[in-house]
Order: C-alpha cells, then sequence, then structure tokens
C-alpha cells in the first residue's frame, strides 16, 4: 500500500513539474505544492523530566511539518482537484543536554471538492514512512510501523484545518494512535 502511494505521488510530482509551461491549452492543470503546519494529538509516546520540576509529554501524532508535491485541476470538471505531498513532521523535546525526537515522513493522496474559488473540502488517505523516536543516547531508539489512514482537510484560500487518524505499532508489538489535528499552510505555484 505505501509503495502504491509513493509511486503515485511521484507521478504527481513529475507531472506537476512538467506542468509549468503552456498550461491555457491542457485539459489538466498541474502545480507544484507546499505545505507547512503543526499537529497535534494522539497517544503519549515518552514523558521527559527536567531538573526543574518540570516534565514534556511526547505525543506519536504531534509536530511540526513541511511538505512538497503537486496539485492537479481538471478544466471540464472546476470543482474536483487532488494533491499528494511528501513531507517531514519532526517533534523534540525542549531537554537542553539532549536531543530526544521522534521524526517521521507523511505521505498523503487526497482528492478535494471546490465548494467555491475559496473554500475546499478533502478526504483522502495518509502514511508515515519511517517513524522513528530517537533516544540520544538516553534510550535505544525505537522504530515504528505506521499503518494507512484517512485524512481530512477544510481549507480556505492558503490555510486548512487536517484531521488524521493512523495508528504506529512498535517492534514490541505495543501500538499508539497517531491521529491528529492541525493547521496548515499551503502554496501553489504557479499561483493562478
Amino acid at each position: 500500500m505505501k509503495n502504491r502511494i509513493l509511486a503515485s505521488l511521484l507521478v504527481l510530482l513529475l507531472t506537476a513539474m512538467q506542468g509549468f509551461a503552456q498550461q491555457a491549452d491542457r485539459q489538466v492543470i498541474t502545480k507544484f505544492l507546499i505545505e507547512g503546519g503543526v499537529e497535534y494529538g494522539g497517544d503519549e509516546v515518552l514523558q521527559v523530566f527536567f531538573t526543574n520540576g518540570e516534565d514534556q509529554t511526547m505525543r506519536a501524532g504531534q509536530g511540526g511539518l513541511i511538505a512538497v508535491g503537486g496539485e492537479l485541476q481538471f478544466k471540464r470538471v472546476k470543482q474536483l482537484m487532488f494533491r499528494a505531498a511528501i513531507g517531514i513532521k519532526y517533534n523534540t523535546t525542549a531537554a537542553e543536554n539532549a536531543n530526544i525526537r521522534l521524526t517521521r515522513f507523511p505521505v498523503h493522496l487526497t482528492p478535494f471538492w471546490k465548494i467555491n474559488d475559496a473554500f475546499r473540502l478533502g478526504v483522502g488517505i495518509t502514511t508515515h514512512l519511517n517513524p522513528v523516536l530517537k533516544g540520544d543516547g538516553f534510550f535505544p531508539d525505537i522504530n515504528f510501523s505506521s499503518t494507512a489512514g484517512p485524512r481530512f482537510e477544510l481549507g480556505y484560500k492558503w490555510i486548512a484545518l487536517t484531521y488524521t487518524t493512523l495508528t504506529y505499532q512498535a517492534k514490541s508489538g505495543t501500538s499508539y494512535a497517531a491521529g491528529s489535528i492541525g493547521a496548515i499552510l499551503s502554496l501553489t505555484l504557479p499561483n493562478k
């Protein structure tokens, strides 16, 4: 499943890169996509205690993300649009003497229905490639596998709210809900 998603994303990216020239005569309009945002949610995967008495909880679904991909629009069905992207999602602790972090590479493919020129609603699929909790010598690194799950997005122009639901599983067999809610900003090029 992950290989099919990644292959579809790569095809969309290559198509988007070729689509910058002479868009006027094409039935499919392709654009380059850049996304960035923050997400929060999921089960607790780690709690860190600091020497000043404070603590910090890391959750499976939280982190900042940046992604690149492509967007397809159809001249005959102007309300229909597809977006696909791959990126990095990162979360770290506030510790000064350690770089404990949770990294993963989200991949999503989302069809959208454009309600009008400003609003869009999307329901697609996402997965996270190579989720790893790095212990930086304080504990062994923990590698997870990720399920594929639904991704919902409600957008207004360049900003959107997202909701995803998926699960991480450690090699020990422990499962963590890694779903999240988030806010993302997106930019397409060319922006016309």
